[in-house]
């Protein structure tokens, strides 16, 4: 099982497509936290002011974070390597959950760092600009787990994709839609039970909502989550097997 887990870390850091995501969202942060929301920043800074950048980054980038996951499935598809990444292992199970395993650290560690990097970018350029930044609040306890929560879910949502649709063009497609395009106008039709959508249940997580608690959104996003891995673990298992 380890030797599972330490061949998906490598295929992770051995790949361009992880470093070039990376250094995308580092100059988002550097453009929209740094520039945006530091030098450009006009106006009193509010006490909440640097939380709010924490959760926006993550909010914004967690596309890019479930990004790597997709390519870690779909370049195995992509280049035919999967087959090799099977015979390896005497379980496929145990070859999922190793790429489930690796995909969910290295998301949660980048979620934490777009929460760190981006407050410390904002400060920066308001420093830099000598605007004036108060006492600032942060309410740890539940920013944690809230941008935790919101980056893993979306590398767990991407890597499903992968694992149920393996071509690599229909997966970001898939991705990138659903939760911009497809659920926005799904939710014209249904309404005030629109925050039941999965990527809306996962938004309420981070933004608040009227509507719905961030622990209720969270629950929903999960059972979501848990059925859609029954399905693709089953997917996974038995499609293409010999």
């Amino acid at each position: 099982m380890m030797a599972s887990i330490k061949a998906e870390f490598r295929k992770l850091f051995t790949v361009r497509a992880t470093y070039i995501t990376m250094l995308i969202g580092l100059a988002m942060i550097g453009l929209f936290a740094f520039y945006g929301q530091g030098l450009a920043f006009k106006g009193p800074v509010p006490p909440d002011y640097l939380q709010h950048q924490a959760s926006d980054a993550v909010n914004a980038l967690a596309l890019l974070v479930g990004i790597i996951g997709i390519l870690l499935m779909t370049h195995e598809y992509r280049y035919n390597t999967i087959m090799y990444t099977l015979t390896a292992s005497n379980s496929r199970s145990k070859t999922l959950f190793a790429k489930i395993f690796a995909v969910s650290v290295v998301a949660l560690v980048l979620t934490f760092a777009i929460a760190a990097l981006s407050p410390l970018a904002a400060t920066l350029g308001l420093t830099i600009k000598h605007t004036p930044i108060p006492a600032q609040t942060f309410y740890f306890k539940d920013l944690i787990w809230h941008v935790a929560l919101y980056g893993w879910g979306f590398a767990m949502a991407g890597l499903l994709f992968a694992v149920i649709i393996r071509n690599q063009i229909g997966v970001i497609l898939a991705f990138f839609f659903l939760p911009t395009t497809i659920e926005p106008l799904l939710s014209l039709v249904l309404k005030d039970n629109a925050h039941y959508l999965p990527f809306l249940a996962l938004g309420t997580v981070i933004n608040h909502n009227d509507q719905m608690s961030a622990a209720k959104g969270a629950a929903v996003f999960l059972s979501y989550l848990v059925v859609g891995w029954i399905i693709g673990w089953i997917l996974f298992v038995r499609r293409d097997a010999n």
